[in-house]
């Protein structure tokens, strides 16, 4: 049996919603671009702690591999999206402490793929103040949400932003009113929805582990000890600045895209490196020092410089949630779409090695 395990980032979730008919998924529409290339794959999402330490968060994916190979599978493909690919990546790391022996797991691994992940960290980890940690993640949250075409994003965003706060004054308790304020959404998902919150409020390590120096001394600790199949696609974003088309659509996204890709924006450090590789589906802007995703520079997304591909696309239009769906979080000017989402992960697949036989 072979398996694509794919892991969420920070912030992140599998799906909310019934297990056949899902409400909002992490990894929108991505299973049905890549069978569009590879008819052979069968998809699995794990379900971190999204904001947990990157310890428990390996913890968790390797208790998830090991339940997977327990029921079968022989060989098994890693696709993590932003910290989600460290999470990969340390799993099938032979130098990684945080675990215990995993060379019959590492076994059955092979492939690991990285997307927009902070190999080296991210600036925007350590810039944000105090309480801002959970500022980001909400209103991503609520953009989602929202465009699926159920939920009011005002109503939503709300209900977060008072989480914010809860959890800025440490005092995380989501009650039943979020079920009455996520108007559309059934008893079940609701409670799912609160159920997630509760664990971000009350566990959020993560933010303090992707700093870059705290990267650093992680790197420095597992060097040495990657597995061989490790593949890294990198994402990249127009630059901050004026866009009055996009001031005039959407001013709150565009001016939080602008911060946060100015906060991301940092020259290199601790060796490494501006990406080289392969543009993909043809969009392409200049690689500098300082670019970024808005999210996580262009150079923490790869280990050593080489990527497997690289993509006009900010940190969440690689995931499916973009512009051109409804999903105006980031209001980057990348212009992403249908066609390159679909050329991305048709590239991700055809990355994977050919099926057996």
């Amino acid at each position: 049996m072979e398996v694509v395990l794919f892991v969420p980032g920070f912030f992140g979730f599998a799906a909310f919603g019934g297990a056949d008919r899902p409400l909002v998924e992490y990894f929108a529409r991505v299973e049905a671009a890549m069978l569009r290339a590879r008819q052979d794959l069968r998809f699995e999402v794990h379900d971190p702690p999204p904001a947990g330490s990157l310890e428990a968060r390996a913890q968790s994916l390797h208790a998830r591999v090991s339940r997977l190979i327990a029921d079968g599978v022989q060989k098994l493909h890693l696709i993590g999206h932003s910290s989600g690919g460290v999470d990969a990546r340390l799993l099938v790391n032979a130098r990684y402490a945080g675990l215990p022996d995993r060379t019959a797991l590492a076994a059955k691994v092979t492939s690991v793929i990285t997307i927009s992940a902070p190999l080296r960290g991210t600036p925007l980890a350590r810039r944000i103040g105090r309480g801002a940690w959970l500022a980001a993640p909400v209103l991503w949250f609520a953009s989602i949400l929202a465009s699926r075409g159920r939920l009011r994003l005002a109503g939503v965003a709300a209900t977060l932003f008072n989480l914010l706060k809860r959890a800025t004054l440490q005092a995380p308790t989501p009650t039943d009113d979020l079920i009455a304020q996520l108007a559309g959404v059934d008893r079940d998902t609701a409670a799912q929805i609160r159920e997630f919150l509760r664990g971000v409020a009350g566990d959020h390590l993560l933010i303090h582990d992707l700093t870059p120096e705290a990267m650093s001394a992680l790197n420095r600790e597992v060097e040495g000890g990657d597995h061989a199949g490790l593949s890294s696609f990198v994402s990249v974003s127009p630059a901050a600045g004026l866009s009055p088309l996009a001031f005039a659509t959407a001013p709150l996204q565009r001016m939080f895209y602008d911060l946060s890709w100015t906060l991301t924006s940092s020259a290199p450090r601790d060796g490494g490196t501006v990406p080289r590789g392969p543009w993909i589906d043809g969009g392409r802007q200049a690689l500098t020092e300082r670019s970024n995703d808005g999210i996580v520079p262009a150079w923490s997304q790869t280990l050593d410089g080489r990527a497997t591909g690289i993509v006009l696309g900010d940190h969440l239009d690689v995931i499916g949630h973009y512009e051109a769906m409804g999903a105006t979080f980031l209001r980057s000017g990348s212009r992403f779409d249908e066609a390159r989402f679909d050329a991305l992960w048709t590239e991700i697949a055809n990355t994977l090695p050919p099926p057996r036989g």
